[in-house]
């Protein structure tokens, strides 16, 4: 059996709608469904790192994931199996998708970094494979099988 797995080129900037409010003192950043978010947000959480540190390192089933870094700096790593990409993110301006079957980690570079993560799904720990053997497995299980040709 073969179900789409998407590569690292699925996994792709988003851009805030900046609106200019007339404000002088500050700046709005929009996220909206169905335009920079493609999926209707079930879920909705923050992440705060009090000092540097390395989190994530796992991929979903099924949830595909918007995450925004709202204060500080965090880069986010993906990883499709074949190609990891580092992708910083600096500010609240612009955020990353990862569809689901991208391996993810996040190295949060400043104490009093937040990331904030969009989710097409409600919590479900039967989604996640947090092991990244366990993943390339799972990658190599529903990858599509090359078409035996009569000749």
């Amino acid at each position: 059996m073969s179900i789409h797995l998407p590569s690292i080129n699925e996994c792709r900037a988003i851009d805030a709608r900046m609106p200019d409010d007339g404000a002088t003192d500050s700046r709005l950043s929009v996220f909206e469904n169905g335009r920079q978010v493609p999926f209707s947000v079930e879920r909705v959480f923050l992440v705060h790192a009090d000092r540097t540190t390395h989190r994530g390192h796992h991929a979903h089933r099924c949830c595909s994931q918007a995450l925004i870094c709202v204060a500080g700096t965090c880069d986010v790593i993906v990883d499709d199996g074949r190609t990891r990409r580092t992708v910083p993110l600096t500010g609240p301006s612009r955020g990353i998708l990862v569809p689901a079957g991208i391996w993810a980690e996040q190295r949060y570079r400043d104490a009093g970094t937040i990331l904030m993560v969009l989710c097409d799904m409600r919590y479900d720990e039967g989604d996640y494979v947090r092991d990244y053997d366990a993943f390339l497995r799972y990658r190599k299980e529903f990858a599509p099988q090359p078409v035996a040709h009569a000749g």
